[in-house]
């Protein structure tokens, strides 16, 4: 009897065990699926890792200057980071939220030049105002270009110290934009006026000093250098556009304060329109058949800044004068393949109300038309 009751323990034993060994197939078919769930996250996490960090070199893939010349087509000189009152708007547009680069695509247009007139690397909330400019020009997919004024170096172009400021200033301006996309450029000069008219010596130098010390830094933004002598069209024979040229375009512009009616003043005859005759509609295309003719071999041009009117000087032109010179002006520099920025925004927006100034409007719709 004992020994019966032995062998009946070890069997109860070896079965427990076999039990306790072997894997439920549930539970087999569940691991397997696990397994596989877990595979199939991983792959699909590297998937969209993969994507997102195709999309950010798409993002930030490097414009050729032909094509950045194709790209621009109108655009607008804006205040927002040059003078006191217009820092003040805008940066009380972007506290409220308001994106005003998003207005100003939406109407049509495809870049700004954001001129800048003080230093940068005195005032630091002037380098965060730039920024949040730049920043709200991307999100709008509106072009920004910075330029900067440089009155001290145009002041006093002789001046080792003054040339060297401004090759600081782009300096900091490149350190902190290196990693923005390569839609935005650098203008190294605003204007070539006051004393570096008679220096051209060194205002090529400043180029290539700037340029210089850009690519070192981020070898394949575009920066963009003006013919002298108020950036004439010109002057561009005398240009010495710093090398490697690969990332390099040059700017020029006519008429900046708008044409004028006088047909006396000598100073003043060169940039006459009245009704629009042969001659003062030569005196605008021999101008462009300049830049055109030399770009050809050289580098792709841009024009920085003109007028519809000499607000400034005069504010001789009814809209509808207005609407006749820029429709002709408009059409010739897009039939020569040549982009532009009007100048400028003050005189088509209001800022205070972030609103079109209706009354322009007939006048803006042929500068932003594609013929």
């Amino acid at each position: 009897m004992k020994f019966i009751l032995f062998i009946t323990i070890i069997l109860f034993t070896i079965s427990c065990s076999s039990t306790r060994t072997t894997q439920d197939p549930t539970d087999s078919q569940n691991t397997n699926v696990q397994n596989s769930e877990q595979s199939s996250n991983s792959e699909e996490t590297s998937s969209q890792s993969s994507t997102t960090t195709q999309a950010l070199h798409q993002a930030n893939s490097t414009i050729s200057t032909t094509n950045y010349q194709k790209m621009l087509k109108t655009g607008m000189d804006v205040d927002w980071a040059k003078t006191s009152e217009g820092r003040y708007w805008a940066r009380k547009s972007h506290e409220e939220g308001i994106n005003v680069p998003q207005i100003f695509k939406d109407r049509g247009l495809s870049h700004v030049r954001i001129r800048v007139k003080d230093d940068i690397l005195s005032d630091p909330t002037l380098l965060q105002e730039i920024k949040d400019l730049v920043d709200d020009s991307f999100k709008a997919d509106l072009i920004p270009i910075i330029a900067y004024q440089a009155k001290e170096f145009k002041q006093n172009p002789t001046d080792d110290s003054t040339l060297n400021h401004v090759v600081a200033w782009w300096q900091k301006i490149t350190e902190t934009f290196k990693d923005r996309p390569y839609k935005l450029a650098y203008d190294i000069v605003i204007e070539t006026t006051e004393q570096v008219k008679k220096h051209n010596d060194r205002l090529n130098l400043l180029y290539k000093t700037a340029v210089n010390k850009i690519h070192q830094i981020d070898p394949k933004r575009i920066c963009i250098v003006a013919a002298n002598r108020i950036s004439s069209p010109f002057e561009l024979k005398n240009l010495e556009v710093p090398t490697p040229s690969d990332y390099v375009m040059a700017e020029w512009h006519f008429y900046a304060a708008g044409p004028n009616k006088s047909q006396t003043n000598p100073k003043k005859y060169d940039k006459v329109w009245t009704t629009g005759t042969p001659e003062e509609k030569k005196l605008l295309t021999d101008r462009f058949d300049t830049a055109l003719n030399w770009q050809k071999d050289h580098v792709p041009t841009w024009v920085g800044a003109w007028m519809s009117n000499n607000f400034n000087h005069g504010n001789e032109y009814s809209i509808k004068e207005q609407v006749e010179f820029a429709t002709f002006v408009s059409k010739e520099l897009q039939k020569r393949g040549i982009p532009y920025a009007v100048n400028s925004d003050t005189k088509f927006f209001d800022r205070e109300r972030n609103e079109w100034l209706e009354e322009m409007k007939p006048v803006l719709d042929v500068m932003i038309k594609r013929y």
